[in-house]
């Protein structure tokens, strides 16, 4: 197997891309333990390969998270992939990379204010899965190339600054402690949070505002998701298929149940 197969075997399960990257050489970031900084850790790795989900955005007024639902399904698809990978006696490791400073670093993506990173054609509506692979004589695997040729288009551009609800997003990028995906961790958020979030589990404004991304569009969540996020059910503590769709382990202790109920006493004073 070669980069070309590998490539259309990914795109076999989902994946509209894949790019094949030097492994990381990043600093090792101490509050971050999970994520593999350096190749060092995996010195038989050859290839950092980043594979790219894309995803549409459910309508404004929707509360469920596109980017969430998207995440779930990618994971799962990874997953498979990474199992048929190994059964053809590929070498790798499914591991959390610093998938956005590689990207950035080797011409895949851009950076954002927002601190997203934009590819070009997709924009900021993806989401990366990332593991190292071991090239040998059967799977000769080479990095590639890559570069942007996009403007820097932040320079011009106010939109997510003045979109952002938190005020998070200034000229020199984003302030982490008051973006409210910050605080959304746990099942309990400040009180601030609750009064300014449109959809569970996090925020996608500066998403929806980015010019990057005018050229997708909306679609309508899918009847079972749909189904899923009706938010009485929610509030009545009827969550089960949304954990389902979205991860049981961005979901625990209450935390859809207790946002919908949120939603829908805040609807109701406006």
């Amino acid at each position: 197997m070669d980069n070309e197969a590998l490539k259309k075997l990914a795109k076999e399960h989902g994946f509209a891309e894949a790019y094949f990257l030097p492994p990381p050489d990043f600093p090792r970031h101490e509050d971050e333990p999970h994520i593999v900084w350096s190749a060092e850790e995996y010195p038989w790795a050859d290839i950092a390969l980043i594979l790219l989900w894309p995803y549409s955005p459910y309508p404004q007024d929707c509360r469920i998270p596109a980017y969430y639902i998207a995440s779930n399904a990618s994971y799962h698809a990874c997953v498979a992939f990474a199992k048929a990978l190994e059964a053809l006696g590929v070498r790798l490791k499914r591991c959390e990379l610093p998938i956005k400073q590689l990207a950035v670093k080797y011409g895949v993506a851009s950076p954002c204010r927002s601190s997203l990173a934009a590819v070009p054609g997709y924009g900021t509506r993806v989401v990366f899965q990332s593991m190292l692979l071991g090239a040998d004589e059967s799977h000769p695997f080479k990095v590639e190339e890559y570069s942007l040729d996009e403007p820097d288009l932040c320079a011009s551009c106010r939109a997510c600054i003045n979109a952002c609800p938190a005020h998070a997003i200034g000229e020199s990028g984003l302030d982490t402690v008051k973006c409210m995906r910050y605080y959304m961790d746990g099942a309990d958020y400040p009180e601030w949070v609750y009064g300014i979030q449109r959809t569970h589990m996090g925020c996608e404004v500066c998403q929806a505002v980015c010019p990057r991304n005018a050229h997708i569009p909306a679609a309508e969540p899918p009847e079972e998701v749909a189904r899923a996020f009706e938010i009485n059910g929610l509030a009545g503590g009827d969550t089960k298929a949304a954990r389902l769709l979205v991860g049981k382990n961005f979901t625990g202790r209450g935390k859809l149940q207790k946002e919908a109920i949120r939603f829908i006493e805040r609807d109701g004073k406006e």
